[in-house]
C-alpha cells in the first residue's frame, strides 16, 4: 500500500473537497491509533514473539469468532508447541481440538503449513511464500507480516472495509464481488488515515479499527455505543442523537 505524504495548509474559508477528507482521515486515523492503543493486542498471540504461532492464529481467525479462536488456538498450542509438533499431528486428534472453531478441511490444512514451516526452518518474512500455504490470502499474509515482523503493512478485510465504507462514506461497501484490496475508496482512505505511520502506530491503528468492527460496527451498527460515532457519517445519518464535532 501507498503512503502519500499531506501537508496541512493554512486555515482557509472553504477547504477542497479532498484536503477536507484528508483532514478527516488523519483525525479518524489518530482515533482508531488510540483505541487500539489502549483497549487492543489482548489476545494470547499478540504476545508472542514465535512468528509460527502467529501464522497458526491468524490461519485459525479467518471467518471465525475471535473469541472461540482464542480457546482453539489455546488448545492447539498446548498440544502442538511447534511447526514440528503440528506438523506430525494426528489429523483425528487435530480435528477434536479445533471441532468448535468449524470449517474442518481448512483447520487440516495446520497439518500442511506446519510441514511447510519444518522444511525451511521457520516462517519466514515473505508474503509470497506465505500465500503459496494452504487456505492462506491476502489478509492472513499482511496480518503475519504486520503482527509477527513489524513491518509496516495493513491487512485489509470485509471488517475494514465496512468500518471504512460507513465511517467516512455513510453507506454500506460495495457488493462483495469487491474484494477490500481492490476496492480503491478503501485503500485510498486507509492510506490517509495512516500516512506517516511506522509499524507500531500500524499495529494500533488496525486493532482500533478491529475493536470497532466486533463491538460496534456490526451487521447492526451499535451506534449509541460506538467510540467513533460522533465522526461516523452513517451515524450522523442514522442517529439525531450524534453530536457532531465542530
Amino acid at each position: 500500500m501507498s503512503s502519500r505524504r499531506y501537508v496541512k495548509s493554512k486555515p482557509a474559508r472553504q477547504l477542497p473537497a479532498d484536503a477536507e477528507r484528508t483532514r478527516r482521515a488523519e483525525e479518524i486515523g489518530a482515533l482508531f491509533k488510540q483505541l487500539g492503543q489502549t483497549r487492543g493486542n489482548q489476545f494470547p498471540w499478540h504476545k508472542s514473539p514465535d512468528p509460527f504461532k502467529v501464522l497458526v492464529a491468524e490461519y485459525l481467525l479467518a471467518r471465525t469468532a475471535r473469541l472461540v479462536i482464542e480457546r482453539v488456538y489455546q488448545r492447539v498450542i498446548d498440544h502442538f508447541p511447534n511447526a514440528a509438533a503440528l506438523a506430525a499431528a494426528d489429523p483425528k486428534v487435530l480435528s477434536e481440538l479445533t471441532r468448535e472453531a468449524g470449517l474442518p478441511r481448512k483447520t487440516l490444512g495446520l497439518i500442511e503449513v506446519a510441514r511447510r514451516v519444518t522444511e525451511i526452518g521457520e516462517v519466514p518474512p515473505n508474503r509470497e511464500w506465505l500465500l503459496s500455504l494452504p487456505f492462506v490470502g491476502d489478509y492472513i499474509a499482511d496480518a503475519v507480516l504486520l503482527y509477527a515482523f513489524g513491518l509496516p503493512i495493513i491487512p485489509l478485510d470485509r471488517n475494514f472495509q465496512r468500518v471504512v465504507h460507513r465511517v467516512f462514506f455513510g453507506q454500506e461497501p460495495p457488493k462483495r464481488s469487491i474484494e477490500p484490496y481492490r476496492d480503491p475508496e478503501t485503500v485510498h482512505v486507509v492510506d490517509e488515515m495512516t500516512c506517516g505511520y511506522d509499524a507500531r502506530a500500524l499495529r494500533n491503528f488496525h486493532q482500533g479499527v478491529l475493536i470497532v468492527a466486533w463491538d460496534f460496527c456490526r451487521h447492526r451498527p451499535r451506534i449509541t455505543a460506538c467510540p467513533l460515532s460522533p465522526h461516523c457519517a452513517l451515524a450522523w445519518s442514522l442517529s439525531p442523537e450524534v453530536q457532531i464535532p465542530g
